[in-house]
């Protein structure tokens, strides 16, 4: 054998050598989903901690980690309500785990609430609406087997991940909420809070917002008590962008929620489909298809009684697999009670382009009618 070819087989037993230290002491992934241990029932919010890393699962329980050294580990899961979970890991490779929480609540029953469109119409598992949003209706003599023996402190809506609160009516032992739903497919559960701060969560169900056009939508959402009021005003770009309260003329607000004077036909004018009030609340506004002009948008302040944080999205073609849009962050105060802030304008082109453009906002106001 010629030197050449000897050093390059020494060569090649090297790599590989080091090609095998690198697996064992290597940087792998580590995924897995946090569920109800009892259920299956998949926990949105956990806060998953491995080593010095940690994340939060996502609506369908699932966590990952993409870079993590071989070695030893404790798994460690915590989510308010439950009892926290611990598990052992080898990693030397890329690595699945899967973690069962416990709570010493009874298994919340799925009959206990269902879901409705905005027709009133019952929505089952795996269904489909036509407008992006949905109400939900729990009963409390039906969320346990046993009801009288769970205190219900508190109910929350976990919509793709995300809580939200429940109104609820102690005097008719129900609650409701409606919830804004994204592009495609959604998850919804119900959280269920006992007087001690146990919880217990439903079954996951799917529904599909699909609708033949959905060119607009409007969501204001905000974190503290509040009751912030979104409205939206179509004027051609030679006319001004002035805030009148109670003027209904190509106006979409709290008190004209469908109105019929920004386009031909129901596809054309808009439709405030949730007027929201309290903590972590929203107003939602949703238009099928958009006409040339311009789209004054403005967030106003109808009862504030601390600082509130707002996020305005607003959003375009949401039956398409990339929606596109863009996001505001508004802060409130007192001194804002009953103060109209303008956040932005959408125009539209004859050509059916849209872009966002500022409109120096003249402020007017009409007397309460």
């Amino acid at each position: 054998m010629s030197v050449d070819r000897r050093y390059a087989l020494l060569l090649l037993i090297l790599a590989l050598i080091l090609v095998g230290c690198t697996r064992e002491g290597g940087v792998f992934s580590v995924s897995g989903t946090v569920t109800e241990k009892d259920t299956g029932n998949p926990l949105a919010g956990a806060v998953v901690i491995l080593g010095e890393q940690r994340t939060v699962t996502n609506a369908l329980g699932q966590f990952t980690f993409p870079e993590v050294a071989g070695g030893e580990y404790e798994l460690e899961v915590e989510l308010q309500g439950y009892q926290a979970g611990l598990q052992k890991l080898s990693v030397g490779k890329d690595t699945t785990a899967g973690i069962g929480l416990v709570s010493p609540l009874p298994v919340l029953q799925n009959n206990g609430f269902h879901l409705t469109d905005s027709d009133n119409e019952i929505v089952q598992d795996g269904g489909a609406v036509s407008t992006p949003s949905l109400q939900l209706f729990y009963y409390t003599r039906y969320l346990f087997e046993q009801p009288d023996e769970v205190q219900i402190d508190s109910v929350e809506a976990v919509i793709n991940g995300v809580p939200w609160r429940v109104e609820d009516d102690a005097e008719y032992w129900m609650g409701q909420g409606g919830y804004p739903l994204e592009a495609g497919e959604n998850t919804v559960q119900l959280r269920v809070w006992d007087s001690a701060g146990w919880a217990r969560t439903s079954k996951l169900i799917t529904v599909r917002f699909q609708a033949e056009r959905a060119d607009l939508r409007l969501v204001l959402s905000w974190d503290v008590w509040a009751d912030l009021d979104l409205h939206l005003f179509k004027r051609q770009p030679t006319e001004p962008n002035i805030f009148e309260l109670y003027d209904e003329d190509r106006h979409v607000y709290y008190s004209n929620s469908q109105p019929v004077d920004f386009g031909e036909g129901p596809a054309q004018n808009p439709v405030l489909d949730w007027d929201g009030w309290g903590e972590g609340s929203w107003d939602g506004i949703f238009l099928p298809e958009l006409t040339p002009g311009d789209y004054h948008i403005w967030a106003y302040a109808w009862s504030v009684e601390e600082p509130t944080k707002a996020e305005l999205r607003v959003s375009f073609d949401l039956n398409s697999p990339e929606p596109q849009g863009e996001s505001y962050a508004l802060e409130f105060s007192e001194e804002d009670q009953a103060m109209p802030i303008y956040v932005t304008t959408v125009r539209v082109h004859e050509d059916g382009t849209r872009e966002f453009v500022y409109c120096e906002p003249q402020v007017g106001y009409g007397p309460p009618p």
